[in-house]
């Protein structure tokens, strides 16, 4: 499973529901994630800019044994200057929930096109089997 930004959380929750018919996958790869963790409507609020779309993807959370048990190996792709994904705060929600491996890249961004981002070699070899 590959995904960026909110597209790992819907994979997250896909995981999850794997996780709880004991199934797994052999990698996830993760780009510009953070990990669900249920955050307070108040503190969605303060993100999401009056964009209610992202709202329930922020409010919702996964239960973090059954991720793990789905995800395989798990590799995180975070930019130290994303400005949507706090890569501190990202970094601690995937290490306390699971033990992904984190890569942090310098200056990517968001990891779109508008940063000028068109392939991230490092996404392709953790992927690779």
């Amino acid at each position: 499973m590959i995904a960026h930004s909110l597209g790992c959380d819907a994979v997250l929750h896909y995981l999850e529901t794997l996780g709880e018919s004991a199934m797994s996958v052999g990698k996830t790869v993760l780009v510009a994630s953070r990990f669900p963790a249920g955050m307070s409507p108040e503190e969605a609020d303060k993100k999401i800019e009056g964009d209610e779309v992202l709202k329930p993807w922020l409010t919702a959370r996964v239960d973090p044994k059954n991720v793990k048990m789905a995800a395989g190996k798990c590799t995180v792709i975070l930019s130290d200057n994303d400005p949507y994904i706090p890569i501190a705060e990202a970094k601690a929600s995937f290490q306390e929930n699971f033990a992904a491996e984190i890569i942090v890249e310098h200056r990517k961004g968001h990891f779109n096109e508008d940063d000028n981002i068109a392939e991230l070699p490092s996404a392709l070899s953790a992927a690779v089997f």
